[in-house]
């Protein structure tokens, strides 16, 4: 059994009454936009995101229906610049399938998106979760950014390591960080969730990065059932720690200017440099630079979990970091 699938069992009626609130939040009388809707929902992912919130609100207290509402949110915040972001990358998949944007156009798949940021928000003045609604926009804020920021070095080929890890940061802790924050203050107990709140805000953020470093290693290292096409990032342009890795380790003076070459001819579908990238990648062990990272923060996170008082929702948490 896969551990997301262990993950929902254990969350049990909690996880049930998320799914319950996103449905019903999506439903409309339109039958293409819910056939839309139903598009997605027939492979929705892991639902990380939804997980943190309702287990960061069992570990605080008493998870109510506002963190089942938060959890949707969560989820369909995320969704929506999936949405928003598969057009700005011109992805052909996601989640092993084709992605909205070429199943549907990318015009749909831009005003989906829409849609579900509207939702979400909606839900948060139906449950009374307004004074979420900052954490909530200033996270979009960050995605936002986050992806200008990947979409004009994919276009200078410049990126340093302080601006990736920036990228990191805005485009996948911003959501985690929100996520649990929001499932902490969603429930009863403020005291508890006031006094826990920085150890969850450090273990948001290390998880957050963990997530994104190992999803950026795995692009470089293909697997059969993983959903997901490998070497995207490049076929992208986008410049990520593996290859950022290597070259730092070969001298950034000396093959900066190469690599970008052989970007400019991976964009051209010239497969003969995307293998050039493959091998500067191995040759230079990037892959074994951006995972002394990766370890780094998932024994952070794994440290700032530990620190709080032993239970199920916190082996919960370390389930997820383990994901």
């Amino acid at each position: 059994m896969y551990e997301t699938e262990r993950i929902r069992q254990f969350l049990g009626d909690h996880w049930k009454a998320f799914r319950d609130i996103l449905k019903t939040a999506l439903d409309s009388p339109y039958a293409y936009l819910s056939s839309l809707d139903a598009y997605i929902f027939n492979k929705p992912g892991k639902q990380l995101r939804p997980a943190l919130v309702l287990c960061t609100a069992g570990l605080c207290g008493t998870p109510g229906a506002l963190s089942h509402a938060v959890a949707a949110v969560a989820e369909m915040i995320h969704t929506a610049t999936l949405l928003h972001d598969d057009v700005a990358d011109n992805a052909s998949t996601r989640r092993g399938m084709r992605s909205v944007q070429k199943q549907f156009g990318p015009a749909t798949s831009i005003l989906l998106g829409d849609y579900w940021f509207a939702r979400a928000f909606r839900v948060l003045v139906d449950y009374d979760g307004l004074n979420l609604l900052p954490l909530y926009a200033e996270a979009i804020q960050a995605l936002s950014e986050g992806e200008i920021l990947q979409l004009e070095k994919g276009r200078t080929l410049d990126i340093s390591l302080n601006e990736y890890y920036s990228v990191c940061e805005k485009k996948t802790v911003s959501l985690f960080r929100t996520s649990m924050v929001s499932g902490a203050l969603s429930v009863p107990e403020k005291e508890i969730s006031t006094a826990y709140m920085p150890v969850i805000e450090k273990a948001a953020y290390h998880m957050g990065m963990a997530f994104q470093i190992n999803d950026d290693i795995m692009d470089y290292c293909p697997v059969a059932e993983a959903g997901k096409p490998c070497y995207q990032d490049i076929a992208e342009s986008k410049i990520t720690l593996p290859l950022l890795g290597a070259l730092a380790n070969a001298g950034e003076d000396i093959f900066r200017s190469r690599i970008a070459g052989w970007i400019r001819r991976v964009e051209e579908e010239d497969r003969e440099a995307l293998s050039e990238i493959i091998r500067f990648v191995k040759d230079y062990e990037g892959i074994e630079y951006a995972r002394k990272v990766w370890l780094h923060h998932n024994m952070k996170a794994q440290e700032q979990l530990n620190a709080l008082p032993p239970s199920q929702w916190r082996d919960c948490l370390l389930k997820i970091l383990g994901t």
